[in-house]
């Protein structure tokens, strides 16, 4: 047992209790934290017995071959005045050690200026815990001054020692050390905090990292660490380094002298030299970094970190960019390798360079896609409207907040937006029982989370039963977009409650596909607007309220923040995921348009299409017309097709043919192929149907 630490501990306790100043503190005020972690790493004496120093995941210690880091070590504060309001940003690359460099910082905080209350984020509780236990743990276990005041006897004397604490919440002497969530809701505003750090910042909404910042308002210390892998530009950790001072390290060419980010000019940094012997087999012939001049550069953490944003560094704001290239156990082989076998470049800069990228192909809508709409719009005369019939809305809701888009079928089969809103109120489905009621709206589908109670009520309204649904969830669905709830099921008695009667009208949707499909019709001008300026709206941003025409403003950024992914579940599995990504913003306004959208696609696009109670499918061929008329969002030209055209995948009944005042013509353009097509021809790859099912097959 470490009797020296016990006393120590005792000894700073009873001149707490009789009013005196003893500093027995293990750090010396003078010590910086990269002094303090090169003075673990030396081997010590404990009991007369030699142990060595500080592990990290099992290994010692130590800095003497990395300067670059070393340096960003001495950005971590060592006096109450330069933590004040100060914030560090770390955007990496993967293991570089920023969970270590974290872990070891608020450590010799919480020992420095004991007490202070740390609170450590992830995005998700799992990790939250796995962190306290995996890594957290077995770095105390070899500070000794830190786990003594872990393990010691809290509080009067009479009470034991309580180990290692909870897993969830460490207490180090007078500190705590609260192992958090940001996913949580209660998370994030539960506990007062003096320092916050997060980690994997790019699972993290930013809205809720700044809730999670929000926690040390009171507190006299305010410092803020985070460090991520990077991910999506102008989001997550890459949003934060913008606000920083930017610094990046200037490797130094040998030769000439020039120093400049080795990542400014990559692959063009690393070359072959046939004479040079591989580091692994000393055989002639490796890779090797070089200047812009072609000079062999054999050290590249040689040189100097520069601020691109220096006055930044007058808020206290620091934010460092570091790659691989700066990392000791990272050959140029490896870097050039791994750069010329990926197959995800995303994956690639993201872990290796630790850069931002955004793959075209994952965010299918540009701003240009979005202007061609706004001007094929308006050429065609599309204006906005507040009274209409026959529409279809989507609706996305988040507490006291909802936003919806209203759409209309143009006469050659193409959407037309005629109105969106964003609602601020207490009672948001009020105003959306309005655009119920003024634009005539046939099939609405809505976010049945997170107020189910309200949103149920909205959708139970005695005007709204068959024509509100609510989607109830997202999932992988097998060769299907969609399952709606009222869909006729096997060995099912049709014996229903009132209140069953009510709740069978929900959907549940494939979400990456249904986004998919929703965004696809941006770049195919196939969904269009009408003057992007002329709608003003007043929105509310983080207490502020601004008037902004709200589609350009808006609207048109949440469309361009939605990603489509496909990732592999585990490296090196085959295995793939694919999933709906928010880029640094919540974007509602795309949520609510891929939920127009499966409203519309009710009447226009599925083939498991049931018609809402107010209509029924006529007997015979002859009175399909009326049938349809009759039903809710069911247009004349679809009567048209069951009229005109053969069932199944025929050109005639594709979204994308064009679409005639009385019904499709016999020949036309298709402007996805690009090519001369007639409406009894077989559909193509691109084929999306817009067929109601056989009325022959159902009747």
């Amino acid at each position: 047992m470490n009797y020296t630490g016990r006393l120590q501990l005792a000894l700073e306790r009873g001149a707490a209790r009789a009013g005196l100043s003893l500093s027995l503190a293990p750090i010396a005020p003078d010590m910086t934290f990269r002094q303090w972690c090169e003075s673990l790493a030396e081997e010590r004496e404990v009991d007369g017995v030699m142990q060595p120093g500080l592990k990290v995941d099992g290994l010692p210690f130590h800095l003497d071959d990395r300067p670059a880091m070393s340096w960003i070590y001495d950005q971590i504060p060592s006096t109450p005045a330069e933590a004040f309001r100060a914030m560090l940003v770390l955007r990496k690359c993967a293991q570089v050690g920023f969970t270590v460099l974290e872990m070891l910082a608020t450590i010799y905080l919480a020992l420095k200026f004991d007490p202070l209350k740390v609170g450590l984020f992830l995005p998700g509780r799992d990790l939250a815990s796995g962190k306290s236990s995996e890594r957290f743990m077995p770095i105390v276990r070899t500070v000794p001054a830190a786990y003594e005041r872990m393990i010691s006897s809290e509080g009067n004397t009479a009470e034991r020692s309580k180990g290692e604490g909870n897993v969830m919440i460490r207490r180090m002497g007078g500190s705590l050390f609260h192992f958090l969530w940001t996913s949580g809701k209660v998370a994030t505003e539960s506990y007062p905090m003096d320092v916050v750090s997060f980690d994997e910042v790019q699972e993290m909404l930013i809205r809720d990292m700044e809730k999670a910042v929000e926690r040390l308002s009171a507190s006299k210390f305010k410092f803020t660490l985070m460090g991520s892998t990077a991910n999506w530009p102008d989001a997550d950790i890459d949003f934060w380094y913008k606000k920083g001072s930017q610094h990046r390290f200037h490797t130094r060419c040998p030769t000439c002298g020039v120093a400049e980010p080795m990542d400014d000019y990559f692959p063009a940094c690393i070359k072959f030299d046939p004479t040079f012997p591989d580091r692994v087999t000393k055989v002639p012939g490796d890779y090797r970094y070089v200047c812009r001049a072609g000079h062999w550069i054999d050290e590249p953490q040689i040189g100097t970190w520069v601020p691109d944003n220096p006055e930044a560094m007058l808020r206290k704001v620091t934010s460092i960019h570091f790659h691989q290239m700066l990392s000791p156990t990272i050959s140029p082989r490896e870097m050039w390798e791994a750069y010329i076998n990926a197959d995800d470049m995303k994956n690639y800069y993201n872990r290796k360079l630790g850069k931002p990228y955004q793959d075209p192909s994952q965010i299918p809508v540009t701003l240009a896609h979005l202007n061609a709409c706004a001007e094929e719009g308006m050429r065609r005369g599309l204006e906005w409207k507040r009274r209409a019939k026959n529409t279809f809305m989507g609706i996305d809701q988040m507490g006291h907040f909802n936003v919806a888009i209203i759409k209309e079928r143009l006469a050659d089969g193409r959407q037309g937006v005629v109105h969106v809103e964003a609602i601020y109120d207490k009672n948001p489905f009020a105003r959306c029982t309005e655009l119920m009621r003024d634009f005539g709206v046939s099939v609405c589908v809505v976010e049945q989370l997170p107020n189910f109670n309200d949103a149920h009520a909205f959708a139970s309204l005695e005007a709204h039963v068959g024509r509100v649904f609510l989607c109830n969830g997202y999932g992988s669905i097998e060769n299907d977009l969609m399952i709606w709830g009222d869909a006729p099921k096997e060995d099912v008695s049709e014996r229903r409650t009132e209140d069953e009667d009510k709740t069978r009208y929900t959907v549940r949707i494939d979400q990456y596909k249904a986004m998919q499909r929703s965004l696809h019709r941006f770049v195919n001008t196939q969904c269009l607007f009408p003057d992007p300026q002329a709608l003003v709206q007043e929105v509310h941003e983080k207490e502020a309220r601004q008037t902004v025409a709200i589609l350009k403003d808006v609207v048109f950024l949440h469309l361009q923040k939605t990603a489509l992914v496909t990732e592999r579940i585990n490296e090196g599995e085959r295995k793939l995921r694919r999933s709906v990504k928010k880029v640094g913003i919540d974007p509602h306004f795309s949520f609510a348009n891929m939920l127009c959208d499966i409203a519309w696609a009710r009447a226009h696009g599925t083939s498991t299409f049931m018609i809402p109670d107010g209509g029924a499918l006529a007997a015979t061929r002859g009175d399909k017309a009326a049938a349809g008329l009759n039903a809710p969002g069911l247009p004349a030209q679809v009567v048209g097709l069951m009229e005109m055209l053969p069932n199944g995948r025929v050109c005639g009944r594709c979204e994308f043919y064009p679409m005639g005042p009385d019904g499709p013509p016999a020949s036309a353009i298709c402007p996805i192929q690009n090519a001369t097509t007639r409406a009894k021809d077989p559909g193509c790859p691109d084929f999306e149907v817009i067929e109601v099912l056989a009325c022959e097959e159902k009747e």
